[in-house]
Parts: C-alpha cells; sequence; structure tokens
C-alpha cells in the first residue's frame, strides 16, 4: 500500500525544487502559488526560507545590537503579504499579483555606530560590476530598544527601493561605510534566491 507523502515533506521538496531557478521577474503563476505556500505554511518552513533574507553584519554590532541587511524579493513579497493577511487564498494571491505585481525589490538596512543628527551612512549596491540605482531612499534614526527606559539612536534605519525588473539572477553586493570610518559588505546570491 502507497501513502501520500506528508504535507510538510512536499512543501520542503517544493522550496528546494524552486530555489533552483533563482531570482526572476516577473513572477510566473506557479511561482506566485509557491510563494502564496510557503508563506502560509505553519511548520516553520516558512521562518527558514525567510531567513536566507537577512544578513548580519559582526563587524558593525554595537554592544548587543545588530545591524542587518534584509531584502524582499516580489517573491518575498507575495510571501509576506499571504502570511500576514487573514482568509487569503492562493487565488487570491494569483489575483492580486496579476492585477497589481509588486515592480519593486526591496531592501532595509539597519546599521549601528552611534549615530549623530548630521551623520550618514554610505551604501553602494552593485551587481555584475555595475552600480545599481535606487528609485527610492528613506532614511530615518535606527532605535535601540528602552525596556527600562528610553529608546536610543544607535544608527541609521535605511529603506531602498529598487526596479525589480533591472534586478537580475546573480550576486548582488551591499557595501556600507559608518560614519566613525568601519566598512563591511555583505552579498545575496540571488541565482539561489527567489
Amino acid at each position: 500500500m502507497r501513502r501520500n507523502a506528508p504535507w510538510p515533506v512536499l512543501l520542503g521538496l517544493l522550496v528546494v525544487a524552486s530555489l533552483a531557478f533563482g531570482y526572476d521577474y516577473p513572477l510566473s503563476s506557479t511561482a506566485i502559488r509557491e510563494a502564496y505556500l510557503l508563506g502560509t505554511a505553519t511548520n516553520g518552513a516558512s521562518e527558514d526560507f525567510l531567513a536566507q533574507y537577512t544578513h548580519t553584519l559582526p563587524k558593525l554590532n554595537m554592544g548587543t545590537y545588530t545591524s542587518d541587511v534584509r531584502i524582499e524579493t516580489p517573491y518575498v513579497q507575495v510571501a509576506e503579504h499571504a502570511r500576514q493577511t487573514v482568509n487569503y487564498s492562493a487565488q487570491d494571491a494569483l489575483k492580486d499579483y496579476l492585477s497589481a505585481p509588486p515592480s519593486v525589490f526591496l531592501m532595509q538596512l539597519d546599521i549601528c555606530f552611534g549615530h549623530k543628527e548630521s551623520q550618514s551612512m554610505k551604501f553602494k549596491i552593485t551587481q555584475n560590476d555595475k552600480e545599481l540605482a535606487p528609485i527610492s531612499v528613506e532614511r530615518s534614526p535606527y532605535f535601540a530598544g528602552g525596556r527600562h527606559g528610553p529608546s536610543q539612536v544607535i544608527g541609521e534605519h535605511v529603506m531602498l527601493q529598487f526596479e525589480a525588473s533591472e534586478i537580475e539572477s546573480s550576486p548582488l553586493t551591499v557595501e556600507i561605510e559608518t560614519p566613525d570610518g568601519r566598512h563591511t559588505e555583505t552579498t545575496f546570491d540571488l541565482a539561489r534566491l527567489k
């Protein structure tokens, strides 16, 4: 007698198989359904998968506070929307994406450096030896949570938007230089990420 594979195993195989194709834009109907299933998974697969999209930068930590870079591809945006929306179906995800596809690739930088009002960090985003220019940059202070007192500014929070169609399925490098002279970089391999 043959048994059907359990749901978590099938979802895991689906995620692994989908990673073989890397970053792609616009998303196919199949990719939208995969992102929806990933976002609504309750077995921990969603958290494990999404962890790949955040890189911690140990060289830029400040005490117990960490710096990190997070990217959100259109695939991740579909998965996140499905995860956060109540009573949302795969058909809803398809309809929403096909009627108004996310056209941006998002990047969030939370960088520690002991921020002062007049100081901003510098960043450079490159892919295939070409610098990418964001279509939108929003800067704000990066706050440390004040558990036993007021929050304090420990750095800078930057939200970047890029045209999703300008991003390729190849390594994407983020270089950061803080006003206090620290420099680091991290690379997301978009040939392996959706």
